[in-house]
């Protein structure tokens, strides 16, 4: 089949809201695991059915568009599965590389205490949080709102990427070899001085990048 064939989808989020209520939800096998099972597929199937839609995303989950009506019944079914259903909004969200599949996984354990301690945290806009387990960084951990990159106990933190668009570009390294121990306290105080400094809705990068000569990021260091 010609891979340009067939290019635009006849079930895009929007076209089915204009004949319906649909809720988007954003699935994964986890934070830290990339691999889905066959019988994932099969639930994932059945959830979404004739009247919903799946697509894959720039984010390391898949989208599926379910009528709203079914999404609390289809949230548990897809929970039972063992899939992971990321929350929505304007809150502290969450995402790791794979620890090349499970074989360098020193920095597995904080990033679970970090996801239990950030994950859902309030803020003026969705804030992404990207943890890589080793310097290659290969799942661009300097591409999000706040990058951290393991190594060797510690983490170089990154801010202020501007993820998409004409002007997009990396975050900057803002700390280097924040040792393991203090990156949690760490990190909440970066998100404290976003939601007290931040302008309603303001966007993370856009706060950093208005604000980085400021004194409180210099006695953040």
């Amino acid at each position: 089949m010609n891979a340009f064939r067939s290019n635009i989808p006849d079930k895009t989020f929007e076209k089915l809201n204009n004949n319906g209520d649909f809720t988007r939800l954003a699935i994964s096998p986890g934070i830290i695991n990339k691999h889905y099972t066959s019988a994932q597929f099969q639930t994932i199937a059945k959830v979404v059915g004739e009247t919903g839609a799946i697509k894959y995303s720039a984010s390391y989950s898949i989208l599926l568009s379910i009528p709203t009506v079914d999404v609390e019944k289809t949230i548990e079914e897809l929970e039972n599965a063992s899939l992971f259903v990321s929350k929505q909004g304007p809150i502290v969200a969450m995402k790791a590389c794979d620890f090349c599949d499970g074989d360098k996984m020193e920095a597995a354990p904080i990033t679970e205490k970090l996801y239990h301690s950030l994950e859902g945290i309030t803020v003026p806009t969705r804030l992404r949080v990207n943890v890589n387990g080793c310097a290659s960084a290969c799942y661009n951990a300097v591409y999000d709102d706040i990058g951290l990159v393991y190594q060797k106990d510690s983490f170089d933190v990154y801010l202020g990427a501007i993820p998409m668009g004409a002007n997009a570009q990396a975050g900057t390294l803002f700390a280097k070899r924040v040792g393991v121990k203090h990156i949690e306290v760490f990190l909440k105080r970066i998100i404290e001085l976003y939601k007290e400094h931040a302008r309603p809705n303001e966007p993370f990068y856009k706060f950093y990048r208005r604000t980085k000569c400021a004194d409180y990021w210099k006695d953040l260091i």
